[in-house]
């Protein structure tokens, strides 16, 4: 498997996994960490749009740059720099992985991934998601959190500037212990994002 192959089945794991159900293990929230919780949910639900470069490293080694783009409720895209020819899209309804090289796309319902969470229009850390480990220091705010009914899938950590809170950085864990951190840089929320952005490039088209 080439280093681009084992970049997109990385974060393809935290995306389109789909594993077997196990007991899940709720954190034992303190009264603070329900205050920062509930601080986290004000503030994921703010946000209404935003645009953001990244910096993404697999396992501490390979780095990778590109943008992404969330316009809630529902849309999302993560788009990587050449010469790497992936991309994520989340339309509304389907969370689609596209290669342009090979012009091939697969497609699974949002709702059945974690990547929902990040786009929808109320965001509650509880229900479908759990939350497994709060943990503070040196101004930074970190919370993981897994699918309630598929644990097995991965862990998802958030972290955040305390304050102000912004997002800084998600780090995900797939089935096969494989780390993958996503560095937020020039974040700007609230910006205008064409819906064009969000429309899933066709099976044989490179745009």
């Amino acid at each position: 498997m080439t280093i681009l192959r084992t970049l997109a089945a990385a974060l393809a794991a935290l995306l389109l996994a789909a594993g077997p159900a196990a007991a899940v293990q709720p954190a034992q929230l303190t009264a603070q960490d329900r205050q920062d919780l509930a601080r986290v949910e004000q503030y994921l639900g703010s946000l209404t749009t935003v645009q953001a470069d990244f910096v993404q490293t697999t396992n501490n080694t390979d780095l990778y740059r590109g943008h992404f783009y969330l316009k809630r409720p529902g849309k999302m895209r993560l788009e990587y720099e050449p010469p790497i020819s992936y991309m994520y899209i989340a339309d509304g309804t389907w969370l689609t992985y596209y290669d342009a090289d090979l012009r091939q796309r697969k497609d699974v319902p949002l709702g059945s991934t974690i990547a929902d969470f990040i786009t929808r229009a109320n965001v509650k850390l509880s229900g479908d998601v759990t939350v497994t480990k709060v943990s503070r220091g040196n101004n930074l705010l970190s919370v993981q959190l897994v699918q309630t009914d598929k644990p097995n899938d991965g862990a998802l950590t958030l972290n955040f500037t305390s304050n102000p809170m912004i997002l800084q950085s998600w780090v995900s864990v797939d089935q096969q212990g494989n780390v993958t951190q996503v560095d937020l840089t020039g974040i700007q929320p609230g910006v205008q994002l064409d819906n064009k952005l969000f429309i899933v490039p066709r099976r044989g088209s490179n745009r």
